[in-house]
């Protein structure tokens, strides 16, 4: 007989230990079971320096307006070149789904990260190459209904929440707001796999995780010299304070 599992998230998981005394275990537990991402990679050092420093994952940013656009041969090369057990996603604003499609092949990105409204749940299900993380950009009056019909429609069950902006699409280095981000990351519970970006770095990413309790964390400008030039110090630091808070 075949089960069906619910994706845990951070919330569903301190649910299930809610009656446990010593909270702060937990809570240690917790912020050590959080993925971590760095995004807009565009060497090959800074991608090897994220992995050996411990990270989940790596960002690819093909969008043509970024500061930190890279194109899919830069990026393949890297790709090739990384260590087993660390996943590349590649983020997207302006491709179609049969350029997304494409360009994971080229690549072998695991995962594609819409990071556009203009996505709709038809062409995020068009996209059969890689896993798909749908990014929402919320303002203050965010329905988190938005995100329930996006998943039902498209059968996705990863989101990211990034700080919204007008006039760019992601990597502002400001910060989302965390009341919004715990309203939305708690009205959400177990229903998905619920990603926090937006200005995080090594300073305030302990406070976001406890306040918000992300499955996992991104960052790009948080860990960064220039637009597309990593800071290996940051880095380390940055994934180091995650990972000491939890262990």
């Amino acid at each position: 007989m075949t089960r069906s599992y619910r994706p845990c998230n951070i919330v569903a998981f301190q649910r299930i230990f809610q009656r446990v005394e010593h909270t702060e275990i937990i809570q240690s537990f917790i912020e050590f079971m959080v993925k971590i991402k760095i995004c807009g990679i565009t060497r090959l050092q800074d991608a090897l320096d994220a992995c050996h420093s411990g990270a989940d994952a790596l960002g690819f940013n093909f969008s043509h307006m970024s500061p930190r656009k890279i194109t899919p041969e830069q990026a393949r090369a890297i790709i090739k070149k990384l260590p087993p057990l660390v996943e590349s996603a590649g983020i997207f604003v302006d491709q179609s789904p049969e350029e997304i499609n494409s360009i994971c092949r080229f690549c072998r990105l695991q995962i594609a990260q819409l990071h556009s409204d203009q996505y709709s749940p038809e062409q995020a299900k068009a996209i059969t190459e890689a896993k798909v993380i749908k990014v929402f950009r919320p303002e203050d009056n965010f329905v988190v209904e938005e995100v329930f019909k996006f998943a039902e429609t498209s059968g996705i069950n990863a989101f990211l929440f990034d700080t919204f902006r007008p006039d760019m699409a992601g990597g502002t280095g400001e910060r989302i707001g965390l009341s919004l981000a715990a309203r939305i990351f708690n009205e959400l519970g177990g229903s998905c796999y619920a990603i926090l970006a937006g200005g995080l770095n090594e300073t305030n990413v302990i406070e976001a995780i406890r306040h918000v309790q992300p499955y996992g964390v991104d960052t790009a400008s948080g860990v960064e010299s220039a637009p597309g030039i990593k800071d290996s110090g940051k880095i380390r630091s940055f994934i180091k304070t995650i990972r000491k808070a939890g262990g």
